[in-house]
Formats: C-alpha cells, sequence, structure tokens
C-alpha cells in the first residue's frame, strides 16, 4: 500500500472526525455520556462555590469570643450547608459512574461494528491486494491498529471531551471565588498550550514511525515462523536471530524516539504545573497583603487551582495518547477506505451455471500497470463437460489464467465469456458457487475434519459429508486417525497434523460436496509421494467425473487423456504468456513440436 494512502493530508481534525462520526450510530450513548459529565462538573462547581462559607463558619467556631447565640449559628450554618450537599453526593456519583461507563459503551459497541467491518472489507478485497500486502503490515494492522483505535474512541469518549467540562466548571468557579487570581491562571495556561502543542504534533509523527518499525518486525517474526523448516534445513537460526534482532533494535529505537517526545511534554507540564502553584501563591501573599481577597477565598482558590493542574495533566496525557493513536485509525481507514480492483458493474446480474462453453478472446493480462504482460492474446475454448489441460515450462502463465476463470483478477486486455456472455457483466460474488478449485497446497482451518470437509457448504448433513470423503478415498484414513474422534478431529494450523495425501484428499471431498459444474486443478499432485499420489489420482478420477475440468500439470502422464491440451511458451521463449499449440496428446506428440519434446524430456528424466 501507497505511503500517500497511508498518511493522508488534513491533519488530526480528518481523523477524529471519522472517529466521531462512527459513533454517532450510537448517538444516545454518547449524550448520555455527555450529560452524566456535564452534571458531575456542575455539582463539582457548586460545591466549589459552597467552600468559602464553609471556610469563614469554620474560621468563625475557632474564636473563643464568640456567644452561645454566635456559636450555634456557626453549628446550624454548617449544618445546612451539610443537608444542602449531601443529597448531592449520590447524583455525583451516579453522573461519574454515567459519564464513564456510556462513553466506554459507546466506544466498544462503534469498534465491534468497525472491526467487522475491516475483516469483511478485506475479505472481498482482490486477490491482488492479498498478494501485495505484507504479511507483516496486514497482522500490525488487524492487531495493534485496531486495538489502538479502540484507545482512541475510549479517550475520545473520556478524558478528552469529557474532562474539558470538569476544567471549565472549575475555572468558572475560580472566576466567581476571586476573578484577580484567575487571571494569573490563564496567564499560565496560555503560554503553556502554545508550548506543548508542536510537541504533541511531534508525537504523532513519531508514533507514525514506530508503528512502521512494528510493522517490519511483525513481517520479520511472520517470515521466521512460516519458513522455520527452511530454517532448520540450512541451518541458519543464528542469521535469522540475528536479523530479527537488528529488527528488534531499529524498533526500539523507533519507540525511544516517541518516548522522548511524550517525557517532554511531560515536563513542559511539569513545569507548568509548578509554575502556576508558584505564581498561584505568591500572587495570593500579594493579593491578601493589599486586603483584595479574603482568606476563605484564598483556601477556596488554592483547592481549585491544584485540581485544575490535575485536570490540566490528565488533559496534556489524554491528548498525547490520542496523538499516539491517531495514525493507527489512518490506517485502518485507508484499509476500509481502498476500492476492490474488481467492482460490480451497475448491470450486472446473477451468474447462471455455463451449459455451452468458457472462451477467452484475445485475453492479456499483467499484474500491475508498470509491469510487462503475463498473458499475450491468448484465445483458447473449453467447452462444458470437457477436460483441457494446461501445460508448458515455468513462467508461461498458466496459474494466471487459471485464476482469471473465476474472477479472481480481471483482464487488462480482451474478455472471457460464459455462454458468449462478458464474466464482468455478473456479479462477482454468484461466480464462485460454480467453480471449485484443488490447489498444490490445500488450505484446511484449523478446526475438525468434518468441518472443512462442509466449508464450501455449510448446511450439508454428516451423511453428505461421510458420502463425500468416501468418493475421495478418503474415509478409512479417518477411522485410523490417532485419538479415535474421527471426523472430529482436529487438522492442526493449515492441516498440519494430517499428511499431504490426507490434506489433498480433505480438500478433494470439499469439492466433491460443494459439487460445482467446474473444477479447477492446479499441479494437485505435483507435491506428493508416490503412494499418496495414487490415492490422490484415484480421489480426483472420482471429483472429475461429469465436470468441466481445467488442469494445470507438469507431470504429462497426468494429462495425457485430456480432451484438449494448451501448451503456453514460458518465460524462457521469446514470447511467454501466448499459446504455442494445442491438441488431443495424439495430435500434439505427431506434430513434433514443444508438446513432443517435453514428453521426451519427461521420459528420459
Amino acid at each position: 500500500m501507497t505511503t500517500s494512502m497511508d498518511h493522508p493530508p488534513g491533519g488530526d481534525w480528518p481523523i477524529i472526525k471519522r472517529v466521531l462520526a462512527n459513533g454517532w450510530r450510537y448517538k444516545w450513548l454518547i449524550v448520555a455520556s455527555l450529560g452524566c459529565a456535564l452534571t458531575f462538573s456542575g455539582l463539582m462547581a457548586v460545591l466549589m462555590v459552597q467552600l468559602p462559607a464553609l471556610i469563614d463558619l469554620l474560621g468563625s467556631a475557632g474564636d473563643k469570643a464568640l456567644t452561645p447565640e454566635q456559636r450555634q449559628q456557626v453549628v446550624d450554618g454548617l449544618w445546612n450547608l451539610g443537608v444542602r450537599v449531601l443529597p448531592l453526593a449520590p447524583i455525583a456519583g451516579a453522573a461519574a459512574y454515567g459519564a464513564w461507563w456510556f462513553g466506554q459503551l459507546a466506544a466498544n459497541r462503534t469498534m465491534q461494528d468497525l472491526r467487522n467491518r475491516v475483516l469483511g472489507h478485506l475479505v472481498n478485497l482482490d486477490l491482488r491486494f492479498h498478494q501485495d500486502l505484507a504479511r507483516g503490515d496486514l497482522l500490525t494492522r488487524m492487531t495493534t491498529d485496531l486495538i489502538n483505535t479502540l484507545r482512541l474512541q475510549q479517550l475520545l469518549y473520556g478524558k478528552v471531551v469529557q474532562k474539558p467540562f470538569e476544567a471549565l466548571a472549575m475555572a468558572v468557579g475560580l472566576v466567581w471565588v476571586e476573578w484577580h487570581l484567575a487571571v494569573v491562571v490563564l496567564a499560565v495556561l496560555l503560554p503553556t498550550a502554545l508550548i506543548i502543542w508542536p510537541l504533541l504534533r511531534r508525537t504523532r509523527d513519531r508514533s507514525q514511525q514506530a508503528r512502521d518499525s512494528m510493522e517490519r518486525n511483525f513481517g520479520v517474526m511472520e517470515q521466521i515462523t512460516a519458513g522455520i523448516r527452511v530454517i532448520k534445513a540450512m541451518g541458519s537460526a543464528e542469521r535469522e536471530v540475528a536479523r530479527y534482532a537488528s529488527s528488534n533494535q531499529e524498533l526500539v529505537r523507533a519507540n525511544m524516539k516517541l518516548a522522548k517526545t511524550r517525557s517532554q511534554s511531560d515536563a513542559v507540564t511539569g513545569f507548568a504545573v509548578f509554575t502556576l502553584a508558584g505564581l498561584g501563591l505568591m500572587s495570593c501573599a500579594w493579593l491578601y497583603a493589599h486586603d483584595w481577597v479574603k482568606p476563605a477565598a484564598l483556601f477556596v482558590f488554592l483547592g481549585g487551582m491544584a485540581r485544575l493542574m490535575n485536570l490540566l495533566r490528565d488533559a496534556q496525557r489524554g491528548y498525547s495518547d490520542m496523538q499516539e493513536q491517531i495514525p493507527s485509525a489512518e490506517r485502518i481507514f485507508a484499509l476500509t477506505d481502498r476500492p476492490s480492483a474488481l467492482p460490480d458493474r451497475s448491470t450486472a446480474t446473477v451468474c447462471p451455471a455455463p451449459r455451452q462453453r468458457l472462451r477467452f478472446e484475445s485475453v492479456r493480462f499483467r499484474y500491475a500497470p508498470d509491469s510487462g504482460d503475463v498473458l499475450r492474446g491468448i484465445d483458447l475454448e473449453i467447452d462444458i463437460g470437457r477436460t483441457v489441460a494446461l501445460v508448458g515450462s515455468s513462467g508461461g502463465g498458466k496459474s494466471t489464467l487459471m485464476d482469471l476463470i473465476p474472477r479472481f483478477h480481471d483482464v487488462t486486455g480482451g474478455r472471457i465469456t460464459w455462454d458468449d456472455v462478458d464474466i464482468r457483466d455478473y456479479r462477482l460474488s454468484s461466480i464462485a458457487p460454480h467453480v471449485a478449485i484443488v490447489g498444490q497446497e490445500p488450505f484446511l482451518f484449523d478446526d475438525t475434519i468434518l468441518a472443512n470437509i462442509a466449508y464450501g457448504r455449510p448446511e450439508a448433513t454428516p451423511t453428505e459429508i461421510e458420502q463425500a470423503a468416501r468418493r475421495a478415498n478418503l474415509h478409512d484414513d479417518v477411522l485410523r486417525l490417532e485419538g479415535g474422534l474421527g471426523y472430529q478431529t482436529r487438522v492442526g494450523d493449515r492441516g498440519g497434523r494430517l499428511s499431504g495425501g490426507q490434506r489433498q484428499r480433505v480438500a478433494i471431498a470439499r469439492a466433491l460436496l460443494r459439487d460445482a459444474p467446474i473444477l479447477l486443478l492446479d499441479e494437485p499432485t505435483s507435491a506428493l509421494d508416490a503412494q499418496s499420489e495414487e490415492h490422490v489420482q484415484a480421489a480426483l478420477k472420482e471429483l472429475m467425473r461429469g465436470r468441466t475440468v481445467v488442469v494445470v500439470a507438469h507431470r504429462l502422464a497426468t494429462v495425457q487423456h485430456a480432451d484438449r491440451i494448451y501448451v503456453l511458451a514460458g518465460k524462457d521463449d521469446l514470447q511467454p504468456g501466448t499459446v504455442l499449440e494445442s491438441g488431443t496428446h495424439a495430435e500434439l506428440v505427431a506434430k513434433d513440436g514443444r508438446y513432443a519434446e517435453l514428453v521426451r524430456l519427461q521420459q528420459l528424466a
């Protein structure tokens, strides 16, 4: 994904606005949270305004010259003040609870929707996107970035939105109690904000750098764990550990740069807090010396100023945290904003099962605008109910050609038709039910054998699943699996607990159960030993019966009975990605062209 997509211009506000807009579906929760915050802040202001009278009464109570009547007045005053304040306690408690709880509920519900939308969008993006996006990048977006976006939501609906109300209530209370001193507070706060602002902006930039370093770190880790067999076979464990250590060091440096910026903003805030305290006390002394302020007002003001300093520190930390999380939200929105390269046309219709033929008409294809063509002017025809084989040396685009049939990619020239209708005139989602694919390395989910076979048809009954397994020559192997759980046996990550032949036959059983009319076989036996291949070939023979089959194979013995064989030019030919010749096995051998040459080479081998 491009840098411009990950870091769009416009500053923080567009991202914050979008985050808030996502949560507007739960506007009543947000309104309830803000209402509770306003209520609590208002009660704090009311309490603060009551405090001077309380201090005056306490000062009077310490005077030994009071008459009994005066002393009773002090007691009554304190009692009445307590009676006015005490009923506010449950309201204040409920308001404080509601302000936080409603905000967090809105944040978590919004993130639940966003996570669902991200994954839904991700699985509907074109195959090219998934091939190009680095694994570490995807892992970072789906884990760290989503977690940090949740934190951003929580900050927005918590500290960032609610704390200013309390700070405003404190400021109003301070002005009410003694406006001279409030001017001193503002004189310190405004320059502090001007100093902290650029530091907070730098926090965002360095947070993005730390995210990029983490993405690369994840990528290295994923490659090492995925290639552990090769690493052990090559004895390169120490080299890979050193490679990861270098990536880890880069991540540490990026995180420490971020920590340095956070520390600087904390230092400015700490300096401002003590400056505010010092100037506030000096101002109180000067005002009291000139008899411009009463002792009660001084005490209340100092207490309110202490609370305001805490709010200032909370606001700085909250906004710094928010600056750290904004880059993650940018990356998530960049993902959800990316359109699929395979949009449905406005006039697209539901794709019916093909009844006559599939046809490639002068098809050209390239993976990127600035790359060369993989397929060049391909013309071929696949009659329904027939088996067509694609052969040739590597780099000829055989697998790419097969991927175009279910529209994993769109052609860049020419067209592909099903019964003379351009495949792009059909809804993409309606094409998949007509196609089943068995590849060289079938992917199995970390679930039971039953669930993996039923994946293409979840509503299938256990009896239907067992019948598919029997037809795939798999049933007996399932019953012999360790643990005696049969079809409830978990296959492990990517089917790691099964042999290669068993994994392949699970994929064949899945295709049998799906019962799609078009079958695509991409080197389904190339990675198997002779005994496993024999079992899989028997299963494939059952799977191919009565279907339209397109098969890619390097072992020509597996395709000699195909109704038609197309030989594609490979990367070492003058025009790779073109059809060199086509015909039946006998016709091509008789032509003594490229196919006959490949047959002789394999016979020699």
